[in-house]
């Protein structure tokens, strides 16, 4: 857990530096104004930064800190958004199953290219979803298949072709519905969808006929459990965690997730530096779970937002201490923010005093040799 904390901060600082960077070439006296990612576990808002640790699982976690709760940019955030999001998608399963309905994992794609700019995709792939889902012949599928409502999550790759927008969708059908007639149906609609928003060239035989064995694909009883073909194998990703994790995956061989992009432009890669901007930029106001009207009502879940759930603590939890202003900049300078944590769990505040003696220490001789360099 600790090494996992670790990289997600290390994560984040890199997403700091490319906001920061990115605000300062637009003019802004303070480049972290450019993205709220820039700010969030760096920023204060209180006094001082408080040290807390969980009585029931002794996790340790910061709080006065400004928390951004974006799951598209933040991967410190995105880590505690999804986890709940996860429980939330298994709690629909579960009501699924009690209401003697199916749970239908359906996932649409569509053909991208290298040249694609990511912001043009997206609102052409909203588009699509739109008509997918539009006028009588919508209502008549409903019917159909006995169709309660989904949960849609959108995913987003880049690899060589370029930057791949597809969804994850749990349908809620009746429990002895089809899925290999769903996905006909699905198919058809999803064509004629894609080809409407500009997406699929209907005078291309060869793009139609890839699109058709490609674009669609249609799992029936859907559990927590199932492992599905598209799962990255080392997580064993069951359909909840396919969909509500989806933008935590560090990549797969069809493509590497924003967050692949950020380890690699934290390593130095500009070019993976300015993929990740801009795909930053593209996501400002896009959900990446969307439940259709009514459901969370349905399964008995309230409404929070990803901010609100990046920010809470469910778990009762001990104030270990309170950072003050200059040792907080001490360990942000130190890039030392996980070692707090982790040196909170290992040893309580003693630990974390004995850390921060140690980088204000480091900091000291580093700034005499600086004045006094040897010869």
């Amino acid at each position: 857990m600790q090494a996992t904390r670790a990289e997600r901060y290390a994560l984040l600082s890199a997403a700091r530096r490319i906001f920061s960077a990115a605000g300062k070439r637009s003019g802004l006296q303070y480049g972290h104004d450019f993205h709220r990612t820039a700010k969030c576990k760096f920023i204060r808002y209180g006094k001082d930064v408080g040290v807390h640790k969980s009585k029931a699982h002794g996790s340790a976690f910061f709080s006065n800190l400004v928390t951004c709760g974006n799951v598209w940019t933040c991967p410190v955030c995105a880590a505690k958004v999804q986890e709940r999001r996860r429980e939330e998608i298994a709690q629909a399963i579960d009501w699924a199953y009690a209401s003697d309905l199916q749970p239908v994992m359906v996932t649409l794609t569509f053909p991208h290219h290298a040249w694609n700019k990511v912001g043009r995709l997206l609102d052409q792939q909203a588009t699509a979803l739109q008509r997918l889902r539009a006028g009588k012949p919508w209502e008549r599928f409903k019917a159909r298949h006995g169709y309660h409502g989904m949960i849609r999550s959108l995913e987003i790759t880049h690899g060589a072709n370029g930057w791949h927008p597809h969804t994850h969708e749990l349908w809620f059908v009746r429990r002895d519905a089809d899925p290999v007639a769903m996905l006909v149906d699905i198919l058809k609609r999803w064509e004629s969808a894609c080809i409407r928003a500009g997406l699929l060239d209907a005078q291309n035989q060869a793009q139609l006929e890839a699109f058709r064995a490609h674009a669609v694909d249609v799992k029936g009883n859907c559990s927590a459990s199932d492992y599905l073909a598209k799962q990255d194998d080392s997580k064993h990703w069951g359909a909840d965690r396919e969909i509500a994790k989806a933008s935590t995956k560090a990549g797969r061989a069809k493509g590497s997730h924003p967050f692949g992009l950020l380890a690699k432009a934290a390593d130095g890669d500009t070019r993976s530096a300015r993929l990740y901007l801009a795909y930053s930029i593209a996501m400002k106001g896009r959900r990446q779970l969307y439940w259709s009207r009514g459901l969370k009502d349905a399964v008995g879940l309230f409404d929070l937002t990803d901010e609100a759930i990046a920010e809470e603590s469910r778990d009762a939890a001990d104030l270990l201490g309170q950072i003050t202003l200059d040792d907080w900049q001490t360990v942000r300078d130190a890039g030392a923010r996980a070692q707090v944590l982790d040196a909170a769990e290992r040893g309580g505040w003693p630990a974390v005093e004995a850390l921060i003696d140690r980088l204000t220490l480091a900091e000291i001789s580093r700034l005499e040799a600086l004045l006094y360099p040897s010869g």
